[in-house]
């Protein structure tokens, strides 16, 4: 004879779902542009002395290293203004859980 258990433990009583609105690209190339940022003030390091003379490869590398900085910033205000919000659902571990609680 079979035996019916009056335990009420719920499969996944652990966790809560988190749902967040957001514009992924938006927020991509937003953190790029800042990163770049970065990047772009070191290698303009290079000419606050003043144009050199002549242009060596140093200065052709670093001037194609600013490039990118208007375009991630560019990229990163049209997908601010164009992009359709989603939604974002994740598992977040339930405050109010407590393993040693079976019932």
């Amino acid at each position: 004879m079979g035996r019916k258990s009056k335990s009420q433990i719920v499969y996944g009583g652990g966790w809560t779902t988190h749902e967040t609105v957001g514009k992924p690209r938006a927020r991509f190339f937003g953190f790029l542009s800042l990163i770049w940022l970065l990047v772009s003030f070191c290698v303009a390091s290079l000419f606050w002395g003043g144009w050199p003379e002549t242009f060596g490869y140093l200065e052709w590398v670093c001037g194609a290293l600013l490039v990118p900085l208007p375009v991630f910033i560019t990229l990163a205000g049209v997908f601010l203004l164009s992009e359709q919000p989603r939604t974002f659902r994740s598992l977040q571990p339930n405050p109010d859980y407590d393993i040693r609680k079976l019932h």
